[in-house]
């Protein structure tokens, strides 16, 4: 990965590290901010079917987690052993980092919002799955797998809110939390750590641009 990238990779994560602080304080800590997460999350709420709901809330919480852990980490194992450690390493820190750091700031009330729900960690550690499974997949993730984790992305982040588990804040502040780290361990480790692809499906020297392209 050239040094153009890995610069690329470094300066998402310190915006997605200072859109979390801005999410903390005109969400989290604004009469707007406040407004507007409830006027979200009541929507939500008000708006789909109950049954859907529920059904969106096991999926994100448990489902998507229990299901994706085993399988990221039997993929990491074979990364490993076709040589390709940067990915198995990234597959498995993206998940287990971003989950502790979010414990780690909802357990300090980092940004004094209160309670014990800000980030959420149920959230974060089904995007950081999600992200992890891309990282290890065996073939390269090409537009369609970026679609596909967009959508299982949004189900975990309504999964998270339907079933009055989370506020929206604390599912975004995940994501931002996710994102972060991702582009922080590919900056780090750069090579093919980021498994993307051109739009043709061959592998390519991977940042931030070619995210956007693919």
């Amino acid at each position: 990965m050239p040094h153009r990238d890995r610069l690329g990779w470094a300066l998402l994560a310190l915006a997605s590290a200072g859109g979390l602080v801005v999410t903390a304080l005109v969400v989290g800590r604004t009469g707007v901010g406040v407004t507007a997460d409830e006027a979200v999350r009541n929507w939500l709420l008000n708006t789909l079917p109950g049954p859907l709901r529920l059904g969106l809330d096991r999926i994100a919480r448990p489902l998507v987690i229990v299901a994706l852990a085993p399988t990221v980490c039997v993929l990491a194992l074979l990364a490993l052993v076709r040589r390709s450690w940067r990915r198995a390493v990234a597959g498995l820190a993206v998940p287990a980092a971003a989950t502790l750091t979010t414990l780690e700031l909802r357990g300090r009330d980092a940004f004094g919002i209160g309670g014990d729900a800000f980030p959420s960690n149920h959230a974060a550690a089904g995007l950081g799955l999600l992200v992890g499974l891309a990282v290890v997949w065996p073939r390269p993730v090409t537009r369609r797998g970026l679609v596909a984790l967009v959508v299982g992305a949004l189900v975990v982040g309504l999964g998270n809110v339907t079933w009055y588990a989370h506020q929206p804040r604390d599912v975004l502040a995940s994501a931002l939390v996710v994102v972060g780290v991702a582009a922080a361990s590919f900056a780090a480790l750069g090579g093919d750590s980021p498994n993307l692809a051109r739009a043709s499906g061959e592998p390519t020297r991977t940042g931030p641009a070619q995210v956007r392209s693919s």
